[in-house]
C-alpha cells in the first residue's frame, strides 16, 4: 500500500487506502473490505455480496482503468454515515462510458469471458454512482445500507 490514513469526518468514519496498480493489491484489497464491513455491523453472511461488488471495483480499476501501470495508482475511501456504509474508487486510467456497456445477460454476450462487473456491482449495491474527476480517471461509488440491528 502506498499510503493510507483514518479520520473522523462530518458524515462518520473515513478510511482511504492507495495501492499500486497491480493485481497482486487485489486480495489485500478485498481483506481490508472484509475488516471495514464487519467493523461497521455486517455479519459474514450478509458482507458476502457487497465484498465482492468492492473486489470487482477494484480489480476494474487496476486492470482495465490503470492497465496495470506502475506509475498509476488506485485509491479506495470508505465512508460510515446516515446508515449506509460508501466506498468509492478511482482509478487514474482514460476513463469509460458506463452506459456503453453491453448487457451481460444478452445471449449474445452469455458466454463472453468480461463484461459482468458493472452489473454485478448494480446488483450487489444499493447505488452504484460514476464520476470522471478532471484530472482523469474514472471513480466508482458503491453504496450499501447497513444491516438494521
Amino acid at each position: 500500500m502506498a499510503g493510507s490514513g483514518s479520520g473522523n469526518t462530518a458524515e462518520g468514519l473515513l478510511l482511504t487506502v492507495r495501492c499500486g496498480s497491480r493485481r497482486e493489491w487485489i486480495d489485500p484489497m478485498q481483506t481490508i473490505s472484509e475488516q471495514i464491513f464487519a467493523l461497521v455491523g455486517f455479519g459474514e453472511e450478509e458482507s458476502y455480496w457487497p465484498i465482492l461488488a468492492v473486489r470487482e471495483a477494484v480489480m476494474n480499476a487496476v486492470l482495465h482503468g490503470n492497465r496495470e501501470r506502475a506509475d498509476r495508482s488506485v485509491q479506495v475511501d470508505f465512508r460510515l454515515g446516515q446508515g449506509k456504509i460508501e466506498v468509492r474508487v478511482c482509478d487514474q486510467g482514460e476513463g469509460f462510458d458506463p452506459d456503453s456497456l453491453g448487457d451481460p445477460l444478452a445471449k449474445e454476450n452469455l458466454l463472453s469471458e468480461g463484461g459482468r462487473g458493472v452489473y454485478l456491482m448494480r446488483q450487489f449495491m444499493d447505488e452504484v454512482h460514476f464520476s470522471f474527476p478532471d484530472s482523469g480517471g474514472t471513480c466508482i461509488q458503491l453504496v450499501k445500507s447497513l444491516p438494521q440491528e
